[in-house]
């Protein structure tokens, strides 16, 4: 008999880990249907990357670390309750501490662990309720074989662009309305950071530090007709902050190897109550439309946006929707108007290299003020590159991906022309042990 043996020096994730692996242990025991024992599902995903931005002040920040998340999740007992756990861990392989803050590691450039997600999940007639922690906004993929548009659903999501996405400590009810209506609602009392081991309020992690309270959210997503969406979400931090988002997304097929796409977002954010988050109210919006064409193994796509001079859009607890959030810039400031141009190269299908895919973008953005001043700020320029390896089934590392990403920044101040470089190289890698 192998045994492993896993440390978990913070005390406060010790027990609580405990709690979960008790929990389960005790759950398991006494609730042993078959289905809940025979369908229960485990596995490990493993990362790593090395991440190096380049800064126009001569300042950079780099980081290579690795890391894994353990999971583990029961099938449903009587169809009803199942219950599920993840435990991330990371470590620097290169991390100096003069080149902190690329967001892999804790401030300090210091690893850790902590237990992600630990949920139960209570199922009656196709509804379900998910309580503690747990992921929240799945990534939205929505038609077959078209680019996927965002990292997140929405405003509420995994932000999941380092080591360790964003989890949540929530309570959260959805499920489907008919055939073809479905619904998302709940209370999310706190959040976990991407490169932390702590769970704060949601108005923290917005920026509010004499408040801590949680966030109320609701939606409804519409599938009319094959691939064709329209979503309407609504969010609200009490005293700190208001955002109502809605898009619709709908793919047309030419012929078996050709499609067309458009796309449509709007995003209204208000203060809210005492205005704790900035100390005055305030308002914005943004606006987005998105095209895409498909053919065989070539893909073109653009957008543009705009957003309102009242204030730039906020995204604490997601990537955001935006269809132009780049590596390193978001275009969503103030009074900001934004192009986006691409093509991705999927050589597999062109017969070249099986699981190879290239995507290549250009975004611009102008017109920007600040809000309080109403000072134009620089326009932006930013070039993005994706080189992507999927491995294949007949591999050893079949599931894995790697991925090198190169992006750069001009800010263009009328003066002087600031550059910033990003360049990542990761490794994703699913196990399943069962």
């Amino acid at each position: 008999m192998a045994i492993v043996s896993l440390k978990v020096h913070n005390p406060a994730v010790r027990a609580k880990f405990l709690w979960a692996a008790c929990l389960l242990a005790a759950a398991t025991t006494a609730l042993a249907a078959e289905p809940f024992v025979d369908d229960a599902k485990a596995g490990v995903a493993l990362r790593s990357m090395w991440f190096d931005r380049e800064l126009p002040n001569g300042k950079a920040q780099e980081t290579w670390a690795a890391g894994a998340g353990l999971w583990g999740r029961t099938g449903y007992w009587r169809d009803m309750f199942s219950l599920g756990a993840r435990l991330y861990g990371e470590l620097p392989l290169y991390a100096p501490e003069t080149k902190d803050g690329g967001l892999l590691l804790k401030p300090g450039q210091k690893g850790y662990s902590v237990l992600g997600e630990a949920w139960g999940k209570l199922k009656f007639a196709d509804q379900v309720f998910t309580f503690y922690r747990q992921p929240i906004g799945a990534n939205p993929q929505k038609a077959e074989g078209v680019r996927s548009l965002q990292v997140d659903m929405n405003y509420l999501g995994s932000r999941d662009i380092r080591m360790v996405p964003l989890t949540y400590e929530a309570a959260m009810l959805n499920g489907p309305i008919g055939g073809s209506l479905s619904y998302q609602f709940g209370y999310v009392d706190k959040v976990k950071d991407i490169n932390s081991d702590k769970f704060v309020s949601m108005s923290r992690l917005a920026g509010v530090t004499t408040k801590d309270t949680g966030l109320w959210n609701g939606g409804l997503q519409w599938n009319p007709l094959k691939d064709l969406w329209v979503q309407g979400f609504y969010y609200r931090i009490e005293d700190v902050i208001r955002i109502g988002y809605t898009d619709f997304d709908w793919v047309s097929r030419i012929d078996k190897e050709s499609y067309w796409r458009v796309a449509a977002q709007y995003s209204d954010q208000r203060s809210d109550g005492a205005n704790l988050l900035t100390g005055k109210s305030f308002k914005s919006w943004n606006g987005g439309l998105y095209g895409e064409y498909g053919w065989k193994w070539l893909r073109l796509y653009g957008a543009a946006s705009s957003t309102g001079s009242g204030q730039a859009m906020r995204s604490p607890f997601s990537f955001g929707p935006f269809y132009i959030a780049q590596r390193i810039k978001t275009f969503n400031r103030a009074g900001e108007d934004a192009l986006l141009a691409g093509t991705s190269f999927d050589f597999g299908k062109l017969g070249l290299l099986q699981g190879f895919s290239i995507d290549l973008n250009i975004s611009d953005g102008r017109h920007a003020i600040d809000a309080a001043t109403r000072a134009a700020l620089p326009k932006w320029r930013e070039y993005d590159t994706d080189f992507i390896y999927a491995f294949q089934k007949d591999s050893p590392l079949a599931g894995a991906r790697v991925r090198l990403r190169w992006a750069a920044v001009n800010e263009d101040f009328g003066t002087r022309v600031d550059r910033t470089t990003d360049t990542r190289l990761d490794f994703n890698w699913g196990v399943n042990f069962n």
